[in-house]
Order: C-alpha cells, then sequence, then structure tokens
C-alpha cells in the first residue's frame, strides 16, 4: 500500500498518536474518499469523507475513452485528496479504479496524470476484486445478527453479485451499470414503457446468465450504491435490528413516478443532486428487476462500500505489520535480556523453563486475562530475569533483581515496559504487588497496574512449576470447569510423578486464584511412550 508523497521527515515528532489511513474509491459516477483513524484496527473512525461528482463513466463506455476534461477534474479532485492525505498525515492509503477505468483505451493517460501531477497511486482492480471489497465491507456491517447470504452492488458501471452457497462466496461483475445503460440506451431525461423495458430485458438477461451462482429466492438480501442508498431514504424503513433498507413492493410502486419525471423534476420531488437523479430512474429499474427475477421481497441497505473495505484491509494490514513488528522488538529483547544475564554469569535454566510455562499459560488463558500481545514479552522477559538478584544474594533476591533490572543494560528494554518487568520480578514471590510497599509497581499508571497483577499470577504459576529448577515439565494444558482451572502437565520421561512440592505449587497459586477468581488444580499426564522404529 502507498504511501502518500510530501509527507515532511522533519514533522515526525507531530504525527498523530493513532495511525491514519485513507481510501479512494474511483467509481464510474463519483470518486469517493475517505480518512479513518485506526488506533483500534475494529473500530475505524472516520475523520473526513468527500465525494466529487466527477464521471469517469461520461461517455466511456460508448467511446471507449475517458475525455480530456474529465481527466482534469480528476486530476483536480485527486490533488485535493492528496492535501487532505497531508493535512491529516495519512500514514498508509489504496485508491482503486472500476468499470469505467478499467473499461477505457486511455486509461494509462488518467493513471500518468494522476501520479504525476496528483501524487496518488490509482490502481485499477478488476471485477472480482471488486465484489470482493463490496462482499468484505457488507459482511463487516453485520456483526451482530445474521449477514446476508446476497450481496448487490449497483455502480455506475457494473453490478457486483455476491451469493453464498455450497459453503463459500461466489462473486462476479455483470455490465449492468446505471451510467453504462444510462448511455447505452440514451435514457437522458423521463423514461417511457419502450426505455423501462429495454432495462428490465437486459438486466434480466445478464441476471439469468449467473442464476446458477445466485440461486433464487434468498434471503436476507443487501444491495449497495449511491442510488440505493436514495432509494433507501426515499422508500425504505428499518428492520428489528435497525438496518435500514426497502420491499421490492415499494420500489415496483413507485417506479411510475421515478420514471416518468426528468431530471429536474427528480431533483425537485426527491431532493437528489442533479448527478444522482439522472440514474436514479435506471437504478430503481435494475434493483426492480433483481428483485423479480431472484424473487427477493426486500433488500438492505448498510450504507457502506468499497472505500469502506479498502479501510479495513489497510487496517488489517497495519495490524500485521505491528504484530510482526512486536514479534521482532520480542525476539530482540529476549536475546538482549540473556546477554545480560550472561554478563552477570547468572544460570538462565530455570528461568528458560519459566518463560516457556509463563508463555504457554499467557497463550492459553488469553481470554481469562485479556491482555494484548505486546505484554506477552513483558512476562517472558521477568521470567527469565526473575532470579537474576541471587548473584547479589539468594536472600531477598528478588529485590536484587528489581532494582537490577531497573538500572542495568538491557538493550531495548525501555520505560514503561522496564519498570513493569522490573515490578514483576519484584512479584515473583513473598507479597503481591502493592503500591505502599513497591515503589517501582506504584510509579506505573492505573493500566499497567492492572496488566502487571495479572501477569505476576501467571509468573507465580510458572515459576512454581519448576521448584526445584530441573525443568521437568515439558508441557502444560490449560482446562477449564466452572471456576476452576486445571493445569494438566506432561512430564520428562523418568521423571517422578509430581513436578514439585505440592505446598509451593498451592502458596504460588494463590496470587491467580485471588486475582481471577478461579481454582487451581494441578494433574500429571503420564509421558507418551517412545515409539521404537
Amino acid at each position: 500500500m502507498p504511501e502518500p508523497p510530501g509527507a515532511d521527515p522533519k514533522c515526525a515528532s507531530e504525527a498523530p498518536s493513532a495511525p491514519r489511513l485513507g481510501a479512494i474509491d474511483a467509481g464510474t459516477n463519483a470518486i469517493r474518499m475517505v480518512i479513518a483513524d485506526a488506533s483500534d484496527p475494529d473500530q475505524l473512525v472516520a475523520l473526513e469523507r468527500l465525494r466529487v461528482p466527477v464521471r469517469l463513466g461520461r461517455g466511456t463506455f460508448m467511446r471507449g475513452q475517458i475525455d480530456a476534461d474529465t481527466i482534469a477534474a480528476a486530476v483536480d479532485a485527486f490533488s485535493r485528496f492528496r492535501a487532505l492525505f497531508e493535512q491529516h498525515q495519512v500514514s498508509r492509503y489504496r485508491a482503486v479504479a472500476t468499470s469505467a477505468v478499467r473499461n477505457a483505451k486511455n486509461r494509462d493517460q488518467l493513471l500518468h496524470r494522476l501520479y504525476h501531477d496528483a501524487g496518488i497511486d490509482l490502481e485499477v482492480i478488476d471485477g472480482h476484486e471488486e465484489a470482493r471489497l463490496v462482499r468484505k465491507a457488507v459482511l463487516h456491517a453485520f456483526p451482530d445478527h445474521a449477514p446476508p447470504r446476497l450481496i448487490f452492488d449497483l455502480g455506475g458501471g457494473s453490478l457486483e453479485v455476491n451469493a453464498y452457497h455450497h459453503g463459500r462466496w461466489h462473486g462476479q461483475s455483470l455490465p449492468v451499470g446505471t451510467v453504462r445503460l444510462l448511455e447505452s440506451f440514451g435514457l437522458t431525461g423521463a423514461i417511457g414503457a419502450d426505455g423501462a423495458a429495454m432495462v428490465r430485458r437486459y438486466a434480466a438477461t445478464m441476471l439469468q446468465a449467473a442464476a446458477n451462482d445466485v440461486g433464487v429466492g434468498q434471503m436476507p438480501a443487501a444491495v449497495c450504491g449511491g442510488n440505493a442508498e436514495a432509494l433507501a431514504r426515499l422508500l425504505g424503513d428499518t428492520d428489528a435490528d435497525g438496518m435500514p433498507g426497502f420491499e421490492l413492493a415499494a420500489l415496483e410502486s413507485a417506479l411510475p413516478e421515478l420514471l416518468e419525471a426528468d431530471v429536474e423534476q427528480r431533483m425537485e420531488r426527491f431532493a437528489v443532486r442533479r448527478d444522482r437523479a439522472e440514474v436514479l430512474g435506471v437504478a430503481a429499474l435494475v434493483l426492480a428487476t433483481v428483485g423479480r427475477s431472484l424473487q427477493l421481497t426486500r433488500m438492505v441497505v448498510p450504507g457502506v462500500g468499497i472505500r469502506d473495505a479498502l479501510l479495513l484491509d489497510a487496517a488489517e494490514g497495519l495490524a500485521a505489520a505491528q504484530a510482526e513488528a512486536e514479534r521482532a522488538h520480542g525476539k530482540a529483547l529476549l536475546t538482549a535480556a540473556r546477554t545480560f544475564a550472561g554478563r552477570l554469569r547468572h544460570d538462565l535454566r530455570h528461568g528458560e523453563q519459566v518463560c516457556k510455562l509463563a508463555r504457554s499459560l499467557f497463550d492459553q488463558l488469553a481470554d481469562m486475562h485479556g491482555l494484548s500481545s505486546r505484554y506477552r514479552t513483558v512476562l517472558e522477559v521477568a521470567a527469565l530475569l526473575h532470579d537474576v538478584g541471587e548473584v547479589v544474594n539468594a536472600r531477598s533476591h528478588h529485590k536484587h533483581s528489581e532494582y537490577m533490572i531497573l538500572w542495568g543494560k538491557i538493550a531495548g528494554l525501555e520505560s514503561p515496559e522496564r519498570e513493569m518487568v522490573a515490578a514483576l520480578a519484584r512479584a515473583h514471590r513473598k507479597s503481591s504487588p502493592d503500591p505502599r510497599k513497591h515503589t517501582t509497581y506504584a510509579s506505573l499508571d492505573r493500566d499497567q497496574r492492572i496488566a502487571v497483577r495479572r501477569l505476576a499470577a501467571l509468573l507465580r504459576l510458572a515459576d512454581g512449576l519448576d521448584t526445584a529448577h530441573r525443568e521437568q515439565v515439558e508441557q502444560v494444558i490449560v482446562g477449564r470447569a466452572g471456576q476452576q482451572v486445571s493445569l494438566d502437565l506432561i512430564l520428562s520421561p523418568g521423571e517422578p510423578s509430581e513436578p514439585g512440592e505440592p505446598e509451593t505449587l498451592g502458596r504460588k497459586s494463590a496470587m491467580f486464584e485471588a486475582e481471577f477468581g478461579y481454582g487451581v488444580t494441578v494433574t500429571v499426564a503420564p509421558h507418551p511412550p517412545d515409539v521404537l522404529p
């Protein structure tokens, strides 16, 4: 995904705290742009939305080219988008073009002008990618109730159809766009009976070719696009889940008034922009034909589109990049912790074992502790170094460990993670984290203290499973029943049936029980026998 040009590296210190994402959908009838705050990839917050009525499909389907005036208007619009990207310090964007640009013989001229004059890299996507993006946006709009089994996106150049059957989604793009039909059939004003019949026959023929993949009578069905949203406002209501939509019967009833009105009358009667009024009659005919052909009774209109899916893709990419960066940072920190222990001649065999067990507990109990993955590394480093203070004195070594982690040179371990690791080392034995007694713990903010308490409960449990420092537990399997957590241990071959002293294990699990409200039981599973060749 491109990075927007023109960003001044000297302004890096003024960058927004949360990443900003941008998306541009260069459709046939209009160009849409959105900028969103991606501090939470699951809850994107739109900061800026802009729709520019540049009709890239004007004459394109008849002449096969985008005219010079339209290209100039597109460059002006994209220059505005670039300025907004820079203003909001957008870190990632994706700009895509659909049917009109796909069909234009001179599309390279447009792409060249947009890149060199406006600084935006526009990607021309095929119909399958267009269908995928629409499907992604719609399914994301149905988080709490049954998603639609049919999804339509009616644009200026094409109708994208997504149908779910035989356990998978099938997506395709049909040449049934509003601008394409408007210009192909010369429907510039009121639409008479002959024009309406042509649109219906053409749309029905295209749908018939796709009928095997679509099926009939599937509910619910969703429709996207500016025309669908306009019709939902004019005809619709909301369903039991609050989703806008309209009955197909209501659309059929409204068709005569829509079709007999010319562009000026549609603008006045239905309070729509000129570019919308020009295509609204054709759009209503196409959707009515879709409903009749597929025996639908209602369409829901989630109000999302390609631009929303572009943001979702970008957020997922950003989250993946952040996760990879966290993994790399975690590996580097563990290496630095091992180097630190080596300089002090601290034996890390027990620390490595506790690290392995703590990591396993963190992963298996993720839904219980609710901590983000970045805290996994904090726990691992603390597990490695929790006993490092023994090089000073075994007595009160948890206090020595805290001091040494705070003031030792551990490359890459910065605040507040440094203080959290030190607080965890202090809390791995004796008293639980207490701001009245532990100054390092007291220096952390509320959320960090909560994390330290939960991590300390896991660290103590892992430490209790290796009290004899014999590294005898190969694997721990976590189970849950009622208010009880069970730890089923697989021991190394030849080890005794108990991994440590039951009294010590009980003492080490007390903080876990207090923090999470679950009791802990420990069982030992027999080691699988070696299979002889």
